[in-house]
């Protein structure tokens, strides 16, 4: 198809001259084709552009590790595992139970061993940011109820790391928390 110069001319002007325009530059583009060194060119950098995005991205995202000190707890990984051992010996070990109707999570320490001393971690798989640490009160019955009026509803991770009568415990346990 040969171009031919478009000349403007005021006095004859139509309104039907743009869309005859407009019709021969749409009619030129579908006639045209692209050469095979324009298309690898196009695919080298619409690959380029989707890398740049994925980098972007990916620098983006925050994983949210369960364990900022992860390294720590690999070291004295074996301490850990003498508490597991420790809490799977006792004959009534650690209860615990989420009590929809008070919306409090409560933990029964076992009565024999006198008061417990330690923390509770709540964490959640899904955020960091809901995360706590708790102080164990638990009263003289060896009960402690922890309050979920702040806690989001779903799937907890409760770990306990407690200490009765000079021996160290570990318990570990999913709660979901519901809201009535």
């Amino acid at each position: 198809m040969k171009w031919k110069p478009v000349s403007w001319d005021q006095e004859n002007a139509t309104v039907d001259q743009p869309q005859t325009l407009k019709r021969s530059i749409s009619q030129s583009l579908k006639n045209m084709k692209l050469n095979w060194g324009t298309g690898i060119a196009l695919v080298y950098g619409l690959f380029a552009l989707t890398m740049v995005a994925v980098v972007v991205k990916s620098r983006s995202y925050n994983p949210g590790l369960v364990d900022k000190d992860y390294y720590k707890l690999d070291l004295n990984y074996q301490q850990h595992l003498a508490k597991k051992q420790n809490a799977a010996r006792l004959n009534q070990g650690l209860q615990v139970r989420f009590d929809a109707a008070g919306q409090v999570i409560r933990l029964e320490f076992p009565p024999n061993l006198g008061t417990p001393a330690g923390s509770v971690k709540c964490f959640r798989s899904s955020t960091v940011k809901d995360d706590r640490l708790l102080k164990i009160e638990a009263n003289a019955d060896g009960l402690m109820e922890i309050p979920t009026g702040e806690f989001a509803p779903g799937l907890w991770n409760l770990e306990v790391d407690w200490q009765a009568q000079g021996t160290g415990y570990f318990n570990s346990t999913l709660v979901t928390i519901i809201r009535a």
